[in-house]
């Protein structure tokens, strides 16, 4: 980690949030270098693989890739513009309630993951080499114990 002067004074909670927040600018940094040639960023990546993963073939609405990926409703629909234009997914109407759009990956879409998966997987397996199996299976229960406790 960076030394910090200021987290020297700082309570172990303080700097196990101001690490955990380092630690994921540095991820999504080496996330995005990996998706940019493909003209994709981890926000729509994410959005690409929810949509194919949990919408499948009847898609997902709206309101439930805002709530996943824990973004506005304003601007999840500007993500969700940019990837319509560049033909990755479709929105449609729900049947019956045309307040409720249902997003769904085109062919295209389905492609290009296709296309990133083996980078992407690579990138994510290269961000903690030096770390034990065991140690993993430890930060991960304590994440999710974290997260339990917000």
């Amino acid at each position: 980690m960076q030394d910090n002067i200021y987290l020297e004074k700082q309570s172990t909670d303080a700097k196990l949030i101001y690490t955990a927040g380092f630690l994921w600018n540095n991820i999504n940094d080496k996330i995005d270098k990996t998706l940019k040639p493909y003209n994709l960023n981890s926000a729509k990546f994410n959005i690409l693989m929810i949509i194919k993963h949990v919408g499948k073939d009847e898609g997902v609405q709206q309101n439930f890739i805002s709530d996943k990926l824990l973004v506005t409703p304003s601007n999840i629909t500007k993500m969700l513009d940019k990837l319509e234009a560049e033909e990755l997914i479709t929105r449609n109407d729900k049947k019956n309630d045309r307040r409720v759009k249902i997003i769904k990956i085109t062919q295209k879409g389905i492609e290009l993951l296709d296309k990133v998966w083996n980078e992407y997987k690579q990138t994510i397996s290269n961000l903690s080499p030096k770390i034990s199996e065991k140690d993993k299976e430890s930060l991960l229960a304590a994440l999710i114990k974290w997260q339990d406790n917000i």
